[in-house]
């Protein structure tokens, strides 16, 4: 019942003591004990100790936790780097990452730095230099300065990809 990794060859490098794992991203995966979240290194160091509710894929160099339903970010050397004061929180794409505060959701820097006031209803992360984010019901795209691009005006948004995304109107996508 528990888990652990093997390399290629077969041979068990990471033993299975885990309850949970996800895959490995840039060289960090999270995996669980007894209910508590943490993440590890490919040679099966806890660089985030097995103690949080939740945690994320290391993206951008950051790593999301949450604990007692406030979400802080560590580093790949395991170290609080934002301290846990969001109610929500995406991971780091492209330098941002969304981060939700008293019900309105925002965008802050790797130093925690608000850089995106916290007037949104909803956000996702940024893609090829746009965010998709709502207000009021609709979905629209702001820049990385927070200067709205692309109007607010459809009922679901994606990420851009390759230049597209995905959008919801009048029940049509």
């Amino acid at each position: 019942g528990k888990w652990g990794f093997i390399n290629t060859d077969g041979t068990e490098v990471i033993n299975c003591q885990y309850d949970n794992i996800t895959f490995f991203s840039n060289g960090m995966a999270p995996v669980s004990k007894n209910d508590n979240w943490g993440v590890i290194n490919t040679e099966g160091t806890e660089v985030v100790k097995c103690l949080y509710d939740d945690t994320s894929d290391l993206s951008d160099g950051l790593i999301m936790v949450e604990k007692n339903e406030k979400c802080g970010f560590f580093n790949t050397k395991g170290k609080e780097v934002i301290k846990f004061q969001y109610d929500d929180a995406s991971d780091f794409s492209e330098g941002l990452a969304a981060v939700e505060k008293d019900g309105k959701w925002g965008f802050i820097n790797k130093k925690g730095k608000e850089v995106i006031k916290f007037r949104y209803d909803n956000a996702s992360d940024f893609s090829e230099g746009l965010a998709a984010v709502e207000k009021d019901g609709k979905w629209g795209f702001i820049n990385k300065k927070g200067k709205e691009v692309i109007k607010f005006r459809y009922d679901n948004a994606s990420d851009f990809s390759e230049g597209l995304a995905a959008v919801e109107k009048d029940g049509k996508w």
